[in-house]
C-alpha cells in the first residue's frame, strides 16, 4: 500500500511541472534574463494557452509543460538538456496516464500547447 501511495505522490509531483506555479517561476527567471523578445514569446504562448484553456477546457499540465519544454530547450541550446527535458515531459505524460486523466483533454492540451508556441513565434510578424 505504501509503495502505491509513494508512486501516486511521485506522479503528482511530476505533473506539477506542467502547472501554473512552475510556469510562472520559469517565466520570472526568463524575465531576469533581460531579453524582451524571448520573454514576450514565452509570455504570449502562456497567455494564448490560458485564453484557449477557458474556451476548450483541455489539460492544463500537458500544454503548459510543452510550452516550458520548448522555450527552455531553445534557450539552453544543448542536446543533452533537450533530451533530458523530453524525458521529463514524457514522464509527465506517463504520469497523466497513471493518474487516469482524460486522454482527449490531454491530447487537446498538447495540441493547444504546440499551437501556442507557434502563435508566440508568429505574433511579432502580424
Amino acid at each position: 500500500m505504501k509503495s502505491k501511495l509513494w508512486l501516486r505522490e511521485t506522479m503528482r509531483d511530476i505533473v506539477a511541472l506542467g502547472g501554473l506555479p512552475f510556469f510562472v517561476l520559469v517565466l520570472a527567471r526568463v524575465w531576469m534574463l533581460d531579453n524582451v523578445t524571448y520573454f514576450s514569446q514565452f509570455a504570449i504562448a502562456g497567455i494564448f494557452f490560458g485564453l484557449v484553456f477557458f474556451l476548450l477546457k483541455q489539460d492544463w499540465h500537458a500544454g503548459m509543460g510543452l510550452i516550458a519544454l520548448v522555450f527552455t530547450s531553445l534557450y539552453y541550446e544543448d542536446v543533452v538538456f533537450g533530451v533530458f527535458g523530453i524525458a521529463i515531459y514524457l514522464a509527465l505524460l506517463a504520469s497523466l496516464i497513471y493518474l487516469e486523466k482524460d486522454w482527449k483533454k490531454v491530447g487537446l492540451g498538447i495540441l493547444v500547447g504546440g499551437i501556442s508556441v507557434l502563435v508566440s513565434f508568429i505574433y511579432p510578424y502580424l
